[in-house]
């Protein structure tokens, strides 16, 4: 009887761990690939032949711009992740527009934020970046993710090793050295 209330305690523990990995803030539909949907390239290609067509789309913000009843996000794509999150890369397939239906606050959806958009591809809308005509997809955002910032990468320093003596395999300590 002695073992079996810590090995109990022990599953139990490790039932709760499972249960809090699996638990996710993320919506169902973002994570979630939408079905039989096509990739960037080919709707920016030919975005007329998939015009109201649902897709999951994600990307890098490059700025929010609030109209009258609407947000406009311009999002550089990148292709999703298995949980649906962009996968930075040093290409991407190209820009969209993502439309939301609501006030978004530019300082929260500000550049350089990672979003993944859930909509219907509705226009193609052509602006200039500098001096180029760009065809933007634009989609009409049904749900949408915005991601917490990735933590930031910290280079830790090599730690000082004692030099080992080659022929006995423990530090090396100059003369005089004393045995203990």
């Amino acid at each position: 009887m002695k073992h079996k209330r810590p090995i109990l305690v022990v599953l139990c523990l490790g039932m709760v761990m499972v249960l809090i990995a699996c638990s996710s803030n993320i919506p169902p539909d973002i994570r979630e690939p939408v079905e039989a949907a096509a990739d960037f390239a080919a709707v920016q290609a030919n975005a007329q032949a998939y015009q109201s067509n649902k897709f999951r789309w994600a990307g890098v913000i490059l700025g929010t711009e609030n109209k009258q009843s609407t947000s406009w996000m311009t999002v550089i794509a990148f292709p999703t992740g298995d949980n649906g999150r962009p996968r930075i890369l040093a290409q991407s397939p190209g820009r969209f527009i993502a439309v939301v239906n609501e006030f978004l606050e530019p300082l929260v959806f500000s550049k350089e934020r990672e979003i993944t958009v859930i909509g219907k591809l509705i226009k193609t809308e052509t602006l200039k970046i500098g001096e180029y005509d760009y065809e933007y997809p634009v989609i009409e955002v049904e749900n949408y993710y915005l991601w917490p910032p990735r933590p930031e990468r910290v280079d830790m320093q090599t730690p000082y090793y004692r030099p080992y003596h080659p022929f006995y395999g423990r530090p090396y300590y100059p003369y005089p050295y004393y045995y203990r």
